[in-house]
Protein backbone atom coordinates (compact mmCIF):
# COMPACT_ATOMS: atom_id res chain seq x y z
CA UNK A 1 0.00 0.00 0.00
CA UNK A 2 2.87 2.35 0.78
CA UNK A 3 4.37 1.80 -2.67
CA UNK A 4 1.00 2.56 -4.21
CA UNK A 5 0.81 5.92 -2.44
CA UNK A 6 4.30 6.77 -3.66
CA UNK A 7 3.11 6.08 -7.19
CA UNK A 8 0.05 8.24 -6.62
CA UNK A 9 2.18 11.08 -5.28
CA UNK A 10 4.39 10.90 -8.36
CA UNK A 11 1.37 10.98 -10.59
CA UNK A 12 -0.06 14.01 -8.84
CA UNK A 13 3.06 15.98 -9.72
CA UNK A 14 3.08 14.82 -13.37
CA UNK A 15 1.39 16.32 -16.40
CA UNK A 16 -1.36 13.73 -16.14
CA UNK A 17 -2.85 15.52 -13.14
CA UNK A 18 -1.90 19.06 -14.08
CA UNK A 19 -4.26 18.95 -16.98
CA UNK A 20 -1.62 19.81 -19.58
CA UNK A 21 -1.98 16.51 -21.39
CA UNK A 22 -5.77 16.63 -21.27
CA UNK A 23 -5.88 20.15 -22.69
CA UNK A 24 -3.45 19.16 -25.42
CA UNK A 25 -5.65 16.24 -26.40
CA UNK A 26 -8.79 18.37 -26.33
CA UNK A 27 -7.24 21.13 -28.41
CA UNK A 28 -6.67 18.75 -31.32
CA UNK A 29 -10.42 18.28 -31.65
CA UNK A 30 -9.84 14.87 -33.22
CA UNK A 31 -10.16 11.28 -32.21
CA UNK A 32 -8.01 10.62 -29.15
CA UNK A 33 -4.48 9.58 -29.94
CA UNK A 34 -3.11 6.44 -28.34
CA UNK A 35 -0.98 8.55 -25.96
CA UNK A 36 -3.95 10.65 -24.82
CA UNK A 37 -6.09 7.59 -24.30
CA UNK A 38 -3.42 5.91 -22.19
CA UNK A 39 -2.99 9.06 -20.13
CA UNK A 40 -6.70 9.25 -19.33
CA UNK A 41 -6.91 5.57 -18.45
CA UNK A 42 -3.94 5.86 -16.09
CA UNK A 43 -5.46 8.94 -14.49
CA UNK A 44 -8.77 7.23 -13.78
CA UNK A 45 -7.10 4.06 -12.53
CA UNK A 46 -4.95 6.02 -10.10
CA UNK A 47 -7.96 7.92 -8.76
CA UNK A 48 -9.82 4.65 -8.26
CA UNK A 49 -6.80 3.11 -6.55
CA UNK A 50 -6.48 6.10 -4.20
CA UNK A 51 -10.16 5.89 -3.27
CA UNK A 52 -9.78 2.15 -2.65
CA UNK A 53 -6.80 2.73 -0.35
CA UNK A 54 -8.64 5.37 1.68
CA UNK A 55 -11.80 3.24 1.89
CA UNK A 56 -9.90 0.16 3.04
CA UNK A 57 -8.10 2.27 5.62
CA UNK A 58 -11.41 3.51 7.01
CA UNK A 59 -12.63 -0.06 7.35
CA UNK A 60 -9.42 -1.27 9.01
CA UNK A 61 -8.19 -0.39 12.50
CA UNK A 62 -5.00 1.55 11.78
CA UNK A 63 -4.74 3.55 15.01
CA UNK A 64 -1.51 3.27 16.99
CA UNK A 65 0.16 4.87 19.99
CA UNK A 66 3.57 5.42 21.53
CA UNK A 67 4.68 6.64 24.93
CA UNK A 68 7.74 7.33 27.03
CA UNK A 69 7.91 7.55 30.82
CA UNK A 70 10.67 9.07 32.92
CA UNK A 71 11.18 9.74 36.63
CA UNK A 72 12.59 13.20 37.27
CA UNK A 73 14.38 14.29 40.44
CA UNK A 74 12.58 17.62 40.57
CA UNK A 75 9.31 18.92 41.99
CA UNK A 76 6.22 18.80 39.78
CA UNK A 77 6.02 22.60 39.91
CA UNK A 78 9.43 22.87 38.23
CA UNK A 79 8.61 20.31 35.55
CA UNK A 80 5.24 21.92 34.88
CA UNK A 81 6.79 25.36 34.70
CA UNK A 82 9.11 24.20 31.94
CA UNK A 83 6.28 22.55 30.00
CA UNK A 84 4.08 25.65 29.89
CA UNK A 85 6.85 28.18 29.23
CA UNK A 86 6.80 28.01 25.43
CA UNK A 87 9.27 30.86 25.06
CA UNK A 88 11.81 28.85 27.04
CA UNK A 89 11.62 25.70 24.89
CA UNK A 90 14.66 26.75 22.86
CA UNK A 91 16.79 26.51 26.01
CA UNK A 92 16.21 22.80 26.60
CA UNK A 93 13.74 21.19 24.16
CA UNK A 94 15.79 19.43 21.48
CA UNK A 95 12.72 17.88 19.87
CA UNK A 96 10.47 20.96 19.57
CA UNK A 97 12.69 23.98 20.24
CA UNK A 98 10.12 26.42 18.84
CA UNK A 99 6.40 26.44 19.67
CA UNK A 100 4.49 29.64 18.93
CA UNK A 101 1.01 30.72 19.93
CA UNK A 102 -1.01 31.18 23.11
CA UNK A 103 -1.04 28.21 25.46
CA UNK A 104 -4.72 28.10 26.39
CA UNK A 105 -7.50 25.61 25.76
CA UNK A 106 -9.00 26.13 22.31
CA UNK A 107 -5.99 28.04 20.98
CA UNK A 108 -3.89 26.88 18.03
CA UNK A 109 -0.12 26.47 18.33
CA UNK A 110 2.52 25.97 15.65
CA UNK A 111 4.91 23.23 16.76
CA UNK A 112 8.32 22.83 15.17
CA UNK A 113 9.08 19.11 15.33
CA UNK A 114 12.58 17.76 14.64
CA UNK A 115 12.10 14.21 13.34
CA UNK A 116 15.77 13.26 13.09
CA UNK A 117 17.00 15.22 10.06
CA UNK A 118 13.51 16.34 9.00
CA UNK A 119 11.85 19.44 10.42
CA UNK A 120 8.08 19.89 10.27
CA UNK A 121 5.80 22.70 11.41
CA UNK A 122 2.50 21.31 12.63
CA UNK A 123 -0.56 23.27 13.72
CA UNK A 124 -1.91 21.89 17.00
CA UNK A 125 -5.12 22.63 18.89
CA UNK A 126 -4.74 22.83 22.68
CA UNK A 127 -7.24 20.38 24.15
CA UNK A 128 -6.68 20.44 27.90
CA UNK A 129 -4.56 22.14 30.53
CA UNK A 130 -4.71 20.90 34.11
CA UNK A 131 -2.05 22.81 36.06
CA UNK A 132 0.60 20.50 37.42
CA UNK A 133 -1.08 17.42 35.94
CA UNK A 134 -1.93 17.41 32.23
CA UNK A 135 -1.14 19.16 28.97
CA UNK A 136 -2.69 17.85 25.70
CA UNK A 137 -2.94 19.06 22.13
CA UNK A 138 -3.73 17.45 18.79
CA UNK A 139 -3.23 17.98 15.08
CA UNK A 140 -5.08 20.95 13.60
CA UNK A 141 -3.75 20.87 10.03
CA UNK A 142 -5.75 20.37 6.82
CA UNK A 143 -4.91 16.63 6.80
CA UNK A 144 -6.31 15.96 10.28
CA UNK A 145 -9.25 13.99 8.89
CA UNK A 146 -6.73 11.56 7.34
CA UNK A 147 -4.23 11.33 10.20
CA UNK A 148 -4.75 13.04 13.55
CA UNK A 149 -2.19 12.86 16.34
CA UNK A 150 -3.06 13.68 19.96
CA UNK A 151 -0.15 14.24 22.34
CA UNK A 152 -0.46 14.41 26.13
CA UNK A 153 1.96 14.91 29.01
CA UNK A 154 0.84 13.60 32.38
CA UNK A 155 2.64 14.48 35.59
CA UNK A 156 2.48 12.46 38.81
CA UNK A 157 3.99 13.60 42.10
CA UNK A 158 6.22 10.88 43.58
CA UNK A 159 6.61 10.10 47.33
CA UNK A 160 10.26 11.17 47.25
CA UNK A 161 9.33 14.64 46.00
CA UNK A 162 10.17 13.93 42.38
CA UNK A 163 7.96 13.75 39.30
CA UNK A 164 6.95 10.95 36.97
CA UNK A 165 6.32 12.25 33.46
CA UNK A 166 4.38 10.18 30.94
CA UNK A 167 4.57 11.50 27.40
CA UNK A 168 1.98 9.81 25.18
CA UNK A 169 0.85 10.14 21.57
CA UNK A 170 -1.99 8.36 19.76
CA UNK A 171 -2.38 8.54 15.99
CA UNK A 172 -5.84 8.05 14.49
CA UNK A 173 -7.40 8.25 11.04
CA UNK A 174 -7.58 6.29 7.79
CA UNK A 175 -3.95 7.04 6.94
CA UNK A 176 -2.55 6.53 10.44
CA UNK A 177 -0.88 3.38 9.14
CA UNK A 178 1.13 5.45 6.66
CA UNK A 179 2.30 7.86 9.37
CA UNK A 180 3.27 4.82 11.44
CA UNK A 181 5.36 3.40 8.63
CA UNK A 182 7.07 6.69 7.88
CA UNK A 183 7.43 8.28 11.31
CA UNK A 184 6.74 5.93 14.24
CA UNK A 185 10.37 5.21 15.10
CA UNK A 186 11.29 8.87 14.76
CA UNK A 187 8.38 9.93 16.96
CA UNK A 188 9.40 7.39 19.60
CA UNK A 189 12.93 8.79 19.58
CA UNK A 190 11.46 12.30 19.76
CA UNK A 191 9.41 11.53 22.87
CA UNK A 192 12.45 10.06 24.59
CA UNK A 193 14.55 13.05 23.52
CA UNK A 194 12.14 15.67 24.87
CA UNK A 195 11.64 13.76 28.12
CA UNK A 196 15.37 13.39 28.72
CA UNK A 197 15.98 17.03 27.82
CA UNK A 198 13.22 18.15 30.18
CA UNK A 199 14.51 15.94 32.98
CA UNK A 200 18.04 17.32 32.65
CA UNK A 201 16.82 20.94 32.76
CA UNK A 202 14.38 20.35 35.61
CA UNK A 203 16.95 18.56 37.74
CA UNK A 204 19.49 21.30 37.12
CA UNK A 205 16.97 23.91 38.29
CA UNK A 206 16.07 21.80 41.33
CA UNK A 207 19.69 21.98 42.49
CA UNK A 208 19.95 25.76 42.17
Amino acid sequence: MYDLLILLASALSSKIFTGHASRACASKNIVLTEHCLKSRIIKYLLVIALLAVILSSYLADTDWEVSHTIDIDAKPSIVWGLLVDLDGYSEWNRYSPNVTGILAEGEVLVVEAHLDDEVQHVKSLVLSIKPGQELCWNTYSWFKFLANGMRCRWLTAMPDGGTRLLHHEVMQGPLAWLVERLYRERIERGLALVNNSLAAEAEAREKR
